[in-house]
């Protein structure tokens, strides 16, 4: 009887085609996930924050006097809108 995988050449694994399938199925769920929240968190944010957060995590701006000087706000303004974001997203629901 002939296995219906190959294993793999780097490691010697093998993986049906189920597991393969609830893999994908396991990432599209974290996707879609991410996706409703960044949708929710549009709504929920003043565009401010928005603006800041996406600075931060989309353009990788990790510093936030660079942030608030490309906004023309003071540095402590650019943390007080920070702070404020990240808590209404800590406090949304991420259930789906």
């Amino acid at each position: 009887m002939q296995p219906h995988t190959e294993p793999c050449e780097m490691c010697g694994k093998t993986h049906t085609e189920y597991e393969r399938r609830r893999e994908r199925e396991k990432i599209n769920a974290i996707k879609i996930k991410a996706f409703v929240i960044g949708r929710r968190s549009v709504r929920k944010l003043s565009s401010r924050e928005n603006d800041i957060i996406d600075a931060f995590y989309d353009l990788d701006i990790r510093d936030l006097s660079i942030i608030a000087d490309h906004h023309g706000i003071s540095r402590s303004a650019c943390n007080t809108y920070y702070d404020r974001a990240m808590d209404k997203l800590m406090d949304m629901d991420f259930e789906i």
